[in-house]
């Protein structure tokens, strides 16, 4: 299972899509690989799949993450992380600390 940090489950809850919207949620997920490049970990509004896995916080599902992803990141933490673009997300072991999580 992914661990969301507070920081992270405050910015996800103003993000997520409005109740209502279609069953949109949003999700974590590997990107397609492009011009050679390594495929990436993306947050992305659309349909859960079967196999998500939820990331809830006080009973109300903030994130889905691919099947795929939770068994390779299991036990890691999501956080919040400032890059040259803005304030975005990052993904590392919990014992790595914040610095080291990309």
């Amino acid at each position: 299972m992914i661990i969301l940090t507070e920081a992270a489950k405050r910015r996800f809850l103003e993000i997520k899509p409005a109740e209502g919207s279609n069953g949109e949620v949003m999700r974590l997920d590997k990107t397609r690989a492009t011009n050679g490049d390594e495929p990436k970990l993306a947050v992305s509004i659309g349909e859960p799949e079967e196999g998500d896995d939820p990331v809830a916080h006080e009973g109300e599902s903030l994130l889905y993450v691919s099947r795929m992803v939770s068994a390779a990141f299991d036990g890691c933490v999501v956080d919040l992380a400032e890059t040259p673009e803005g304030i975005g997300f990052a993904i590392g072991p919990p014992e790595a600390g914040r610095e080291a999580r990309s």
